[in-house]
């Protein structure tokens, strides 16, 4: 029988510096503490390159301990964020209770070109644009500038650098190049929807439980990037990283929040989302847009999600326990 209350911490472990998968392994500490602190056995599954594609040692351990849950921080590799789904996959199929989303909603979120369609079938908005994998035939005709170019198969804003943003024509061409050399698998290039930036994060089944709405206003940052790319949200060294911070709850109008709670509820429930995830929009013109529905946004002490918990109520071992508790 399994133990009626230990839980495996399943984190990913290579040789890298990438800031956003050291990250994770902060959390796993931070999980730890929060476990032992209420009591609850804990141990860590650490899992490597070389157990894929069968998985067959992380299998035996894990039927081996019987944990009672396991909180599923596994992200994939730097060299393929899709791995994830396979094993989230091999979770289910050992029927075994882990926190987060399932592999099909990983799948269609980590899938970005495929989730921007099937939002866009169900009628819930999403910026203009195409998925490009070689550039015959100028396919971008059409789409007004500004642009911006994003990997398809890519999460931790991994490709999201400064040079994304593309103002005028001369330069898209020579861009969109160098990103697809970056990311063969494809890109995503669409209009860009300038203004304030919102992210809303949920707990939960449908209809949720909503955490909280943040906003970046941009137009206070002068000079800077009018979005976040990937040094201005994990490099402590990058001036931005520190300058621009959301804000939590302050100056959204009660109509507009709803309509972003409304659209990113519905964008959540759509892809599949359950247990945690945060979804990120717009606006424009009073409607919001969904860039991104992130399934395993940062759960750190000090990340976005946890000061939207505390601000619900919530300290972070409470909302540590209630992503717990929605494990299926």
């Amino acid at each position: 029988m399994p133990d009626p209350g230990r839980v495996l911490i399943a984190v990913g472990l290579e040789p890298t510096a990438r800031a956003d998968i050291l990250d994770v392994l902060r959390c796993t500490q931070s999980l730890e503490s929060v476990f032992t602190g209420m009591g609850v056995p804990v141990e860590k599954l650490y899992v490597r390159t070389e157990d894929f594609p069968r998985l067959d040692r992380v299998r035996e351990i894990i039927s081996s301990r019987l944990p009672a849950r396991v909180f599923n921080l596994f992200e994939g590799f730097s060299g393929d964020a899709g791995m994830e789904i396979s094993f989230a996959r091999m979770l289910e199929n050992l029927g075994v209770p882990f926190t987060g989303n399932p592999s099909k909603t990983l799948g269609n979120c980590l899938d970005k070109e495929g989730a921007k369609r099937l939002l866009e079938r169900n009628a819930v908005p999403v910026p203009r644009g195409i998925f490009l994998r070689d550039l015959e035939g100028r396919p971008w005709s059409g789409l007004d500038f500004p642009l911006f170019i994003k990997p398809c198969f890519e999460d931790g804003s991994v490709g999201i650098e400064r040079d994304c943003l593309v103002s005028e024509e001369g330069n898209l061409e020579r861009t969109l190049r160098q990103k697809l050399d970056e990311f063969p698998k494809g890109v995503i290039l669409e209009e860009f929807i300038p203004g304030r930036e919102f992210n809303v994060g949920f707990l939960g089944a449908p209809p949720y439980e909503v955490l909280g709405v943040s906003m970046i206003d941009y137009s206070r940052y002068s000079g800077r990037s009018p979005f976040l790319h990937y040094d201005s949200k994990w490099d402590p060294s990058c001036a931005e990283f520190h300058e621009i911070l959301p804000v939590l709850e302050e100056g959204i109008a009660p109509c507009l929040r709803e309509k972003l709670v409304n659209t990113a509820r519905r964008a959540g429930d759509i892809l599949g989302c359950r247990g945690y995830f945060r979804v990120d929009l717009r606006e424009r013109d009073g409607l919001p847009y969904v860039l991104d529905v992130n399934p395993n946004p940062d759960i750190n002490e000090d990340s976005g999600f946890s000061r939207q918990g505390r601000n619900r109520g919530y300290s972070y071992p409470q909302v540590v326990e209630r992503i717990l508790a929605y494990a299926c």
